[in-house]
């Protein structure tokens, strides 16, 4: 989303995301599933797999994988290189991660990008304290679960609600074939506008009705670290309001007097 709103009004985006999609998940769950699952199935065994699978993500980048590289030859090297492509994966995204906020302060409140740049470096560097400092208290499990599980079904759900209904269908296919070379096959049409939103509402649906009050009531979370999460989820819904309030300044800036 972040790089393709630069992209101009011919560039070909059916290639593009062709490209970006197949590379992306060819890495991503081809060559990376093909490696940690059945790595860790042979070191672990079924048993304890599905505690790390249920873990997230973050216990299965910085606790099971290298749990695993340490049982291979050349432990140190392999753990280097493992966690220096982290790094650089951490690096990559950080970047399309802070270009909306630097830009939106750029755009909408005419603040120069270094200044931008500062502003959005120093509130970052005060709230990623908070899951360093408490990670051992659920933290930045909390923040991944919502962040990066739930809101990312529920702001995709409303991204192709957006796009192929308050835009409109014809509109949208237009747009995605403005300047293609490839053209999509007409049956993406209903499934953009039908099968992919009842797909999302179904996942939300099923998600509300099994898990929604055990999540809400902090079911298996220690009571010790109770405290922790309900602060971090307090943070969470401060930091929308900030978001909210500034979306609306910047709205009535740009309304005509």
């Amino acid at each position: 989303l972040t790089y393709a709103s630069y992209l101009s009004k011919r560039d070909d985006v059916v290639l593009s995301g062709l490209t970006a999609v197949s590379v992306n998940e060819a890495a991503e769950v081809i060559l990376g599933g093909s490696i940690v699952i059945p790595a860790a199935f042979i070191f672990f065994g079924p048993a304890d797999i599905t505690a790390m699978a249920q873990s997230g993500t973050f216990n299965l980048g910085f606790v099971t994988m290298p749990a695993v590289l340490n049982r291979l030859p050349l432990a140190a090297l392999l753990g280097f290189l493992w966690f220096f492509l982290l790094f650089l994966a951490g690096i990559t995204s950080s970047v399309s991660l802070a270009q909306p906020a630097i830009a939106f302060l750029e755009d909408e409140f005419d603040i120069s990008r270094k200044r931008a740049v500062a502003i959005f470096a120093a509130v970052t560097f005060v709230l990623c304290h908070a899951p360093i400092l408490f990670l051992a208290h659920g933290v930045l499990d909390e923040l991944d679960f919502w962040g990066g599980t739930v809101f990312l079904v529920v702001f995709a759900t409303i991204e192709v609600v957006l796009f192929a209904w308050v835009f409109g269908m014809e509109n949208a296919w237009a747009e995605i074939h403005r300047g293609a070379d490839l053209r999509l096959p007409r049956a993406f049409k209903y499934v953009i506008k039908y099968v992919t939103p009842l797909f999302l509402f179904v996942v939300l649906g099923v998600w509300l009705w099994q898990d929604w009050m055990p999540v809400i009531r902090m079911k298996g979370v220690a009571p010790a670290d109770r405290g922790y999460v309900l602060a971090t989820r307090a943070g969470m819904a401060a930091l929308f309001v900030v978001l909210a309030v500034l979306v609306w300044m910047a709205w009535r800036r740009r309304r005509p007097a």
